[in-house]
């Protein structure tokens, strides 16, 4: 299985833009995402929260929308589109730190679920296994998954996000009556303001708009793509938020799978959680791969995966709150400007078919790409330390800055010579 990891998907071997959008959904429903949604739910309130997600979710889904555009043209994964932007040598330094961002994601959602799994089955049956077992058998379903390719990612996709947004309406169903204002927070809640909500939004997912070619490179056009990943992004991944903030708001707990628990509805509980990380981790795992067989080209995608997933359980055990999670917060900054480079090298630059060959890329480094992310990743980290913004939203910032100076560096010049 080599899911066409260094050329084009064929034709003939592409999905409807359904597929596409329940892979992306499968991704958005997730731990990380109920805990978001707690914290903007309990801070603003419901009514607050819902414009707050609506405008977060409304961001990501233009921007998804414009990567999915990149990824169904050319029919490239990510990290071959990275090899025109910042020329193959270039290219396999930015692809190793995209891939640094999901193996880091991988470790965390998988010891999460293992410490939320057990949590959970203490609650209903009493002292269970331990949650070191609870890491290697989660990682190896997601692994085995991921091994089958974009196969057996749409088919994990298609049967389990329905199972999915069931079990998260339920859990808001039963807490429907408790909650106690739509106007406000749950008390004790950290305060955040709009600018700071919607982009906590902006910034849980925007890696994921990154790699988003990984998977709209099998879409059968461009307007599937387009619109699925649009869709997908802003509708459902704001009603999934807004689902899980209404338990949150009505107990003032933030901890959905414990909130579940609690509304005596565990095994529910234990399935969303066992369900939604495979999902997340299946993309996490698939992607990063797929970025570092441009590394190492002599191994086959199958290898990688499953020296990955292997790095990634091994992360797990090790995960910590105090090195990891900054580190992962910078990279959200430093990650979201190749998504406007890369778009902006094949929407205006590579007009031309042959310009989409893999021929045509740069051998060495593009400079100029280069220069645009550095100063991009300056500006994102400002605002990250509240020191200066455009946007009030750091990642926003960085794509804003790296899509101005990359066009000013490479495209305007290039029309001033025809």
């Amino acid at each position: 299985m080599d899911d066409y990891s260094r050329e084009r998907v064929p034709g003939d071997k592409t999905y409807s833009g359904i597929h596409i959008g329940m892979i992306i959904v499968g991704g958005v429903i997730g731990i990380p995402g109920f805990l978001q949604a707690a914290k903007v739910g309990g801070s603003l309130g419901l009514e607050k929260a819902a414009i707050a997600f609506l405008a977060g979710c409304f961001i990501l889904g233009s921007l998804g929308a414009l990567t999915s555009y990149a990824g169904t043209r050319t029919r490239y994964s990510t990290y071959m589109l990275t090899g025109f932007a910042f020329g193959r040598s270039g290219g396999k330094i930015v692809n190793f730190i995209i891939a640094l961002t999901l193996v880091g994601w991988y470790g965390v959602i998988i010891n999460v679920f293992a410490s939320a799994a057990d949590l959970v089955v203490q609650s209903v049956y009493g002292p269970g296994i331990p949650v070191w077992a609870y890491i290697v058998a989660g990682s190896c379903l997601m692994t085995g998954v991921t091994l089958s390719g974009f196969k057996g990612i749409d088919k994990l996709a298609l049967c389990l996000v329905p199972v999915m947004l069931v079990f998260l309406s339920y859990a808001a169903w039963l807490s429907w009556d408790d909650i106690p204002s739509w106007n406000r927070g749950s008390p004790g809640a950290q305060p955040l303001s709009y600018s700071t909500a919607i982009s906590s939004v902006v910034g849980g997912y925007i890696v994921g708009v990154v790699i988003q070619p990984d998977y709209s490179r099998f879409a059968k056009n461009v307007r599937h793509a387009m619109w699925a990943v649009f869709i997908a992004l802003w509708v459902v991944q704001a009603l999934v938020f807004f689902l899980a903030a209404i338990p949150s708001v009505a107990t003032g707990v933030s901890n959905l799978i414990r909130i579940m628990v609690m509304l005596g509805i565990g095994v529910p509980a234990f399935f969303l959680l066992l369900l939604s990380s495979w999902c997340s981790n299946v993309l996490c795992l698939y992607s990063s791969g797929l970025s570092m067989s441009t590394i190492f080209m002599r191994a086959r995608l199958w290898q990688i995966i499953l020296a990955i997933g292997v790095a990634g359980t091994a992360l797990a055990f090790v995960y910590s709150d105090d090195y990891l999670i900054p580190f992962l917060v910078l990279l959200g900054v430093t990650v979201p400007p190749i998504a406007s480079i890369y778009v902006l090298d094949v929407v205006l630059i590579r007009r031309q078919e042959d310009g989409l060959d893999m021929a045509a890329a740069k051998s060495g480094i593009n400079v100029n790409a280069f220069i645009a992310w550095g100063i991009a990743v300056l500006v994102g980290y400002l605002a990250e330390a509240e020191r200066f913004s455009i946007s009030g939203i750091a990642s926003l910032d960085s794509i804003l800055t790296a899509t101005v100076i990359y066009y000013g560096m490479t495209v305007l010049p290039a029309r001033g010579r025809v």
